[in-house]
């Protein structure tokens, strides 16, 4: 009887332990993507649409072939037990992706690079990343007004917490996300140039819940740097722009420099006494989200701030608005319709009085006096990509400024959907197509209008298809047409095959 009891404590102890082995293994899968791929375009130029918002990967001309190396490492999640999926506390990991493109123009880019650091729900990372800021659809849409991706992604050091996390002692009914970085933008006619930059917003409504509001902002500064061009013409006091800790501060504050406390005025010229320190911008976004049995409605808006306008309301008539209807049915044939209109046209009218209030006007999106790179990244708006740069040869900046068109609406419709049933025998899933369509009034600036508004439509069809052979293969194809006075008219085709395979890595 004693033996049979001790053979059942050993056998329960070791059930204990299996138990416990169990709840500390955990997987760490490392995710790989490789694809190859051709542009091919009827006039040198490459159309709109197939290079908009690619993270700046692919040329503004000429025909080309490209090939896409990417590597990513997760979080790790546990293996097996009553907890599987969850994530530990404390995790690393990295991403990296290579793009190599020959043609017209031979480069080679690193459009991702960064390692990440997790712990709880805040997490830290360090490198280039791909990301987007705002309230907006992040699929089918134009792009958010201050971030899109549009250009390669800014190296930085970022604080954030990623996703929306439930506040427990709301019940889990207020829900927050938001991020802290500091990035290095470089630039050309101010050299050395930093970026700051901040988001926050706000979920109300339960995970669960059928109706959701959601709120905040986005804030991003571009400061410090070096420029002997600028010392000539006296807008600045040395080459040097302003670029100390207190500078950093008072910009953080977004206050004015007058305004802060933080300044010595002796050591500044009127340009960054009268205004801020930096080039701010960014937007104060609101959205909507409604669930119902068979759609999810989600309609946003972005209003788009830089130089105060927006604070005294000349400048409300601008901004991004976006009405995404999307079925909760994975088999439907349509699974997402969007309809956006962007409107910057309006910046408060065409007179700006600093200490006028009714005539805080001429916005001037993305240019700015003395940071003449204005909102862009190596020659490509970070922005919207509705506000393009003005490039003339050798990719100068003819006009003095970033753009030339600043002031432009926007219609833009975009669809996706499932082209065939899973069962075809040459498939692994359902074909997907995406289409994007748009259509721009483009009345270029205050400072320098077009004799006459320039129109413009840009179209893409993208179809792809995930083919059984090779176990994740996807072949994908894209056509994307320009018509109008803005760009060339073009017409260019994409065809690629990619593949995607993950590997996962037990420890305990």
């Amino acid at each position: 009887m004693t033996q049979h009891y001790r053979l059942c404590f050993l056998g329960y102890c070791l059930g204990i332990s299996g138990c416990l082995a169990q709840r500390t293994d955990s997987l760490r899968s490392t995710f790989f993507r490789a694809e190859l791929g051709s542009y091919i375009t009827s006039q040198t130029s490459v159309p709109f649409w197939l290079r908009t918002n690619q993270y700046g990967i692919v040329p503004l001309k000429g025909s080309i072939g490209t090939i896409r190396l990417g590597a990513y490492s997760d979080y790790r999640s546990f293996k097996t037990n009553e907890k599987a999926g969850s994530r530990r506390r404390f995790d690393w990991g990295y991403g990296t992706e290579v793009v190599a493109n020959g043609g017209v123009a031979n480069q080679l880019i690193l459009p991702e690079a960064y390692v990440k650091i997790r712990y709880g729900t805040v997490e830290f990372y360090a490198g280039r990343r791909r990301e987007l800021f705002g309230l907006a659809d992040s699929t089918l849409s134009t792009g958010s007004y201050a971030w899109s991706g549009n250009a390669l992604p800014v190296p930085k050091v970022q604080l954030e917490i990623r996703s929306f996390k439930p506040l427990g002692f709301t019940k889990n009914f207020v829900a927050i996300k938001g991020s802290f970085a500091h990035g290095w933008l470089g630039g050309r006619f101010v050299q050395h140039t930093l970026l700051h930059q901040k988001s926050f917003y706000i979920r109300l409504g339960k995970p669960a819940s059928r109706f959701k509001a959601y709120g905040g902002l986005n804030h991003q500064v571009v400061w410090g740097g070096e420029s002997p061009d600028l010392l000539k013409i006296g807008l600045i006091t040395s080459e040097q722009l302003p670029s100390s800790f207190k500078d950093y501060l008072s910009l953080v504050s977004g206050l004015r420099s007058s305004d802060s406390g933080i300044t010595n005025a002796a050591a500044y010229t009127d340009f960054d006494l009268t205004n801020r320190v930096g080039n701010h911008l960014g937007s104060v976004d609101i959205a909507l989200e409604l669930a119902t049995n068979s759609l999810t409605y989600y309609l946003y808006r972005q209003n788009p701030y830089e130089t105060g306008a927006l604070f005294y309301g000349t400048s409300l008539a601008d901004g991004l608005n976006g009405l995404r209807i999307r079925s909760r049915n994975p088999k439907a044939v349509i699974q997402q319709v969007l309809i956006e209109y962007l409107n910057t046209a309006n910046q408060g009218g065409d007179e700006f009085i600093i200490n006028d209030p009714q005539h805080r006007g001429r916005v001037d999106y993305f240019n700015h006096a003395q940071f003449r790179d204005g909102w862009s990244y190596q020659g490509l708006g970070i922005g919207t990509p509705f506000i393009p740069p003005a490039l003339g040869p050798n990719n100068a900046l003819p006009y003095g400024t970033f753009t030339s068109d600043n002031r432009v609406q926007v219609w833009h419709l975009g669809i996706m959907g499932n082209l065939f049933p899973r069962t075809h025998r040459w498939l692994s899933g359902p074909v997907t197509i995406q289409s994007k369509l748009s259509y721009s009034r483009n009345l270029g600036t205050y400072t320098i209008p077009y004799p006459q508004p320039i129109y413009q439509f840009s179209g893409i069809l993208t179809v792809a298809a995930p083919l059984i052979w090779l176990q994740g293969l996807q072949a994908t194809s894209s056509f994307a047409l320009d018509e109008g006075g803005l760009y060339p008219t073009a017409a260019g085709f994409y065809i690629g095959i990619r593949k995607e395979w993950s590997t996962s890595t037990a420890k305990r």
